[in-house]
């Protein structure tokens, strides 16, 4: 029996809540593909009633582009990087697949926002490098690089003390394994990688799962090195909503998620309703059809009844029920535009304070703001570890920042008019005006002092300099 593919408790308790973000985010495909999952059947219907009932439906999408929008909001601004000059090279391809260090800080975002939960390995190609020049390892692409890991991956992990501290000791993670079944044909398994410390240091071990439901170690143990010794530390790092521990966080748009699904099946039942009650549908009474005669709609025939009190007619729904399915889809979308998905409704900037727009973006800022400074402190920890097992130990130690402005501070006209006033009078040096003025991007951000004054003084409009810089 295997035991490799054990989940931890935390996993079987959020493995619900990851596939039902993760379903809402991919779309309508992925949705309609759930069925009853998410759109349970009516009474009494067939497959095909429930079918046509489903395809009448309309999944509206705004938990995609409520994450697409967030994501966007920090990278408005590229990441700030800082690191040896030898290791930038590597940072465009930190995954040794073609996947830059900007991509990859992106990917590890957009899974934050939709499961909460990220993984990150350093790893070493597993290669024998004994006595390899360091030519040759160039040649061979020999170096550390980084593997992103979903949530959905990590299945298993333990933490215990090891020298007083507080440290990972075992993760399983789940990979994807193609191999080639003949010339035109692939086939995929799962195989299971086990980092754990041990008395001789950080051991890999990788699984599968045999016919008979037994596991099957893939090759032997492995025992990285680092600089020519064995590592302490299972060189994997985790990224949460607001933390850098094992510990599972809720996906921060579950909520969202939650209430769009609320909104298809509500979609689904007004469709529903308008299908049957918006068709016409003839009634007559006082008449008893002969087998012979047939009654055509929309002919140029006359339909004539014997008995004059015959009549004909059409059907007419005049109920409520419809309406108050329209209005709670109204609530619902709503409610989606206050947990996020402000891409539904416009909001009223003509009559929205500064105050009160920043109190009505709070929330949603204070989310993005942890996510990044999340993923911010993984990687940049993952960078370290990178470079000394490169064996890079120039300065400036490697560090990234990704943006924690989304919205960029308001600058009336006439605060505008007093910071230009009070250079002009010797109050605050040019380069604080500058500053200012990035800041608060009147001034881009890729602009320097210098390529702005150069600027300045090529515009035929004269300026007046400020006190003490001479006539």
């Amino acid at each position: 029996m295997s035991i490799v593919n054990t989940h931890h408790s935390a996993y079987d308790r959020m493995a619900d809540r990851w596939l039902r973000c993760r379903d809402v985010v991919e779309g309508q495909d992925a949705v309609f593909a759930a069925g009853t999952r998410y759109l349970p059947r009516l009474k009494l219907q067939t497959d095909d009633d429930y079918k046509a009932y489903q395809m009448r439906a309309l999944f509206f999408n705004a938990t995609w582009r409520t994450v697409s929008a967030l994501s966007g909001l920090i990278f408005r601004k590229p990441p700030a990087i800082e690191a040896p000059k030898a290791v930038l090279p590597m940072f465009d391809d930190i995954t040794l697949s073609g996947v830059s260090l900007y991509v990859f800080s992106q990917q590890c975002v957009l899974e934050t926002l939709i499961t909460g939960r990220v993984g990150v390995l350093v790893d070493y190609p597993p290669v024998e490098a004994v006595g390899i020049t360091e030519a040759e390892a160039q040649r061979l692409n020999l170096r550390p690089f980084m593997a992103f890991y979903p949530a959905e991956s990590i299945i298993n992990w333990k933490v215990g003390t090891v020298d007083n501290q507080h440290v990972l000791t075992q993760v399983v993670l789940a990979e994807p394994f193609t191999k080639q079944k003949n010339e035109f044909e692939e086939e995929t398994e799962t195989h299971y990688r086990v980092l754990d410390l041990t008395a001789e240091g950080y051991r890999v071990r990788v699984f599968r799962i045999d016919d008979k439901n037994e596991d099957v170690q893939i090759g032997n143990d492995i025992y990285p090195l680092m600089n020519g010794k064995r590592m302490s530390r299972i060189p994997f790092y985790f990224i949460g909503v607001d933390n850098t521990t094992p510990e599972v966080d809720s996906p921060p748009l579950l909520d969202l998620a939650n209430a769009n699904l609320a909104h298809y099946r509500l979609d689904a039942d007004l469709k529903h309703g308008l299908h049957f009650t918006g068709l016409p549908q003839p009634v007559i009474s006082g008449y008893v059809k002969d087998d012979n005669t047939k009654l055509y709609i929309g002919s140029p025939l006359a339909w004539v009844f014997p008995d004059p009190a015959a009549r004909a007619y059409y059907l007419e729904f005049s109920g409520q029920g419809l309406a108050s399915i329209s209005q709670e889809k109204d609530k619902i979308e709503q409610l989606m535009a206050v947990l996020g998905a402000r891409l539904l409704t416009q909001e009223k900037k003509a009559t929205e304070t500064a105050q009160a727009a920043a109190i009505h973006r709070a929330g949603e800022n204070s989310i993005l703001a942890a996510i990044a400074l999340t993923v911010s402190a993984s990687l940049t920890q993952a960078l370290k570890l990178l470079c000394q097992w490169a064996g890079i130990t120039e300065e400036p130690e490697p560090k990234i920042t990704l943006n924690t402005e989304y919205f960029p501070p308001e600058m009336s006209a006439q605060d505008l008019a007093a910071l230009v006033s009070a250079w002009q009078q010797g109050a605050i040096s040019m380069q604080v005006l500058f500053e200012k003025l990035q800041k608060t991007e009147v001034v881009s951000s890729s602009l320097t002092l210098e390529e702005m004054q150069a600027q300045i003084e090529a515009s035929p409009i004269p300026r007046p300099k400020p006190k003490g810089e001479g006539a």
